[in-house]
């Protein structure tokens, strides 16, 4: 999106990765970021993000929604607790900054939403990542959903089912 002349607003958890991507980002590209950090997890944080763009003067014209992880393991592996925080990441989150966003995007009427799914949305899940699956055909069908509603109004909304791709999500998960 820099290459293609877009300012950015970063967002993710971590303070010095961001400003590590948006130096790299104007150095080739010439393109400004914002960085807002905010961890999704925490309760409030999509209006928080919104009220951070508010009071900076932006609008978003583009949301990509990309924040995720893995949760490996069978479903009792894990405390109900970690899968909460899961679905809200993975499920909730997209949902929230979809539906306080999408208010401006009508408005001026265009707007963009890129939810960032996976080709496990369209497959059968696994065993040993029993939400991970199932979170992004949720993603597909909410892409698809939200695209139908909107598709007269200047919105158009779409996921991104890419296969296996070598990224740090591996390394952590």
């Amino acid at each position: 999106l820099a290459a293609r002349g877009y300012d950015l607003v970063l967002t993710a958890r971590r303070t010095d990765r961001l400003e590590t991507l948006a130096a790299e980002l104007k150095a080739a590209h010439g393109s400004d970021s914002t960085i807002l950090t905010a961890d999704l997890n925490q309760p409030g944080t999509p209006q928080q993000l919104v009220d951070a763009l508010s009071e900076r003067g932006l609008a978003v014209d583009l949301l990509v929604n990309n924040a995720g992880y893995g949760v490996p393991g069978y479903l009792r592996d894990q405390d109900w607790p970690v899968h909460a925080d899961f679905l809200h990441i993975m499920v909730s989150a997209p949902v929230e900054l979809a539906w306080r966003l999408l208010p401006g995007m009508l408005e001026r009427g265009h707007g963009r939403i890129l939810n960032i799914a996976s080709v496990a949305g369209l497959i059968p899940g696994t065993a040993g990542h029993t939400l991970y699956a199932a979170s992004k055909g949720f993603l597909v069908k909410f892409s698809q959903s939200l695209a139908l509603e909107y598709r007269n109004r200047g919105v158009n909304t779409c996921a991104v089912c890419a296969g296996f791709t070598l990224s740090e999500f591996h390394d952590v998960n």
